[in-house]
């Protein structure tokens, strides 16, 4: 009997040690992805299941990186983000754990539309507990789902705003390309439960009434063919990058549009005969005249834009001088040369068809005006609208 309770002993202490080990590296993880990143908020890191991520980001930092957009979001293959939209909230699981997922919001910083995986995070949202549903979350200084409220001062300093239950802590930092990041941590049960990484609203210019909203479209149209673009990025609503970008697309644009109508084939043309048109284009643009925006919102961020363009002539005037080049060139370099000529001669002369007014309905949170709204103004006022 006593041997038999002597092994009994044994095997309760053997458990008792393994409980023990367990014990004791259950929050091994913690200090290891503790040691991966940056110890203060600012350096814009942390770590989830491992991995090291950043704020801001791409959505395809997690796309690409075993996570995916939930099937709830039906059309995610094909919905295409406006330039500086905004999505609404969906979720990305994790391919290894299916239960575990975040929330989401992406922006499109870019100029043209883009699918939800070619965006920039706009906000993210992970909860964080002991339960293996939620992902494994590590913030800078070790901050995790077992810190306190206490735990977060000292690592981080007094909050910038805190709710008034003290519940809600929460803290900014200048992230990459000078925008600037909100953190929310919430406290729930005396530990972190939840943390929210988000772009400030002050990083994007914001439209507050219907002078601020026909300033808006005016600057977008300056920006777009005069390349004046100076108050349109003061005001944060694109990057210079962006607004030059916008320019050249809309010289290129013109550009090819004006070669095809003079039968000069754009692939096949040299350098100096692209380079000749898209600087005559840049001429045409500064003749461009429209009358300053009449914004009605008849909502707190809807209604209308009426809109009064004057075309310009150009494609006319210069139509009988090409007529002649085209009925005399022998070679195709004497035809592009002899057209861009025409082109060039003609752009002092430019005068306007009769005024084209258009009303266009616009949302202040959905990109103010439509990408097919806006391709049609560029058309009236190329005069390329049919």
């Amino acid at each position: 009997m006593k041997k038999i309770a002597a092994l009994c002993f044994l095997a309760v202490m053997g458990l008792q040690l393994t409980a023990c080990s367990v014990g004791a590296d259950k929050n091994a993880w913690i200090e290891e992805d503790k040691a991966k990143i940056g110890t203060t908020l600012d350096c814009g890191q942390f770590v989830v299941d491992g991995t090291v991520y950043s704020f801001p980001a791409d959505v395809a930092d997690w796309t690409n990186n075993g996570w995916h957009i939930s099937n709830n979001y039906e059309n995610k293959d094909s919905f295409l983000l406006e330039s500086s939209v905004f999505s609404n909230e969906f979720e990305l699981f994790n391919d290894e754990n299916k239960d575990e997922y975040v929330g989401m919001c992406a922006i499109n910083l870019g100029a043209e539309p883009a699918k939800i995986e070619e965006s920039a995070i706009d906000m993210l949202k992970i909860s964080t507990s002991q339960n293996d549903r939620d992902p494994k979350l590590v913030l800078p200084g070790g901050i995790t789902y077992n810190s306190t409220k206490e735990d977060i001062i000292a690592a981080y300093g007094t909050p910038v705003e805190e709710d008034e239950d003290g519940l809600l802590l929460y803290y900014t930092y200048t992230g990459k390309d000078d925008l600037e990041v909100i953190v929310e941590l919430r406290v729930f049960g005396d530990t972190l439960n939840r943390v929210v990484y988000s772009l400030s609203e002050d990083n994007w210019g914001s439209i507050k009434n219907a002078d601020e909203c026909s300033q808006f479209i005016d600057d977008a149209l300056k920006t777009s063919f005069y390349c004046d673009y100076a108050r349109y990025v003061e005001n944060k609503f694109d990057t210079e990058e962006n607004a030059l970008m916008l320019y050249e697309t809309e010289v290129e644009y013109y550009t090819q549009g004006l070669m095809y109508y003079l039968d000069i084939d754009y692939d096949t043309a040299d350098d100096a005969t692209l380079e000749g048109f898209r600087e005559a284009t840049k001429q045409i643009f500064k003749k461009f005249k429209w009358d300053a925006p009449v914004v009605n919102l008849t909502g707190d961020t809807w209604g209308e834009v009426e809109l009064t363009m004057y075309p310009t002539d150009f494609l006319d005037i210069i139509l009988e001088d090409a007529q002649q080049v085209a009925d005399t060139a022998e070679t195709e370099e004497d035809y592009n040369a002899g057209m861009l000529a025409v082109v060039t001669s003609k752009i002092d002369s430019i005068s306007y068809r009769e005024p084209v007014i258009k009303t266009y309905d616009i949302d202040i949170d959905d990109g103010v005006i439509t990408t097919e709204d806006w391709d049609e103004i560029d058309d009236i006022l190329m005069d390329f609208n049919e």
